[in-house]
């Protein structure tokens, strides 16, 4: 019985102990400063998941000041590097022109990317931009050989 105890005393230590470091646990938990705190060093070191995160973090104001330019900075440093909710995220913000100039063809180059890697909402983001007729067929074929070749290249990295 005692054995039992101890062990279940370290499992609620070493519990703790993995939510004091774990951005996202924080995050999750809408401690967004102590979130910001966590995910900046390790954004910093080039964490896609963290870039992401911080990105979304300047984008809504969460536990920071609204600020689109980093917003966009963040979502660039993980899109490039194939990570697909910033290159979703970051289509958004050229297709509704946040920070960056409206360019719906880099918006549509994006979401294809993202699509690709895996992003469930990005092609409905696509046949929304195809269906209003915000971007026309010979467009977005444009915009999907520019996201081929990027994603040739990511992959070659």
């Amino acid at each position: 019985m005692r054995l039992f105890l101890v062990v279940l005393f370290l499992l609620i230590i070493s519990s703790a102990c993995s939510q004091s470091d774990d951005p996202k646990f924080y995050f999750e938990k809408g401690q967004y400063k102590k979130a910001l705190i966590l995910w900046k060093p390790l954004a910093n070191g080039g964490d896609s998941l963290a870039q992401n995160y911080l990105g979304i973090q300047y984008y809504l104001g969460l536990g920071v000041e609204r600020n689109l330019e980093f917003a966009s900075k963040w979502f660039k440093k993980a899109a490039l590097v194939g990570f697909p909710d910033a290159q979703y995220n970051l289509g958004v913000m050229y297709e509704n022109g946040e920070f960056v100039k409206q360019d719906l063809i880099t918006a549509s180059m994006w979401f294809y990317a993202a699509s690709e890697n895996g992003n469930k909402n990005a092609m409905k983001r696509i046949h929304g931009l195809l269906n209003h007729d915000k971007v026309f067929p010979n467009q977005f074929n444009h915009a999907k050989t520019l996201a081929e070749k990027y994603i040739s290249i990511e992959n070659k990295n």
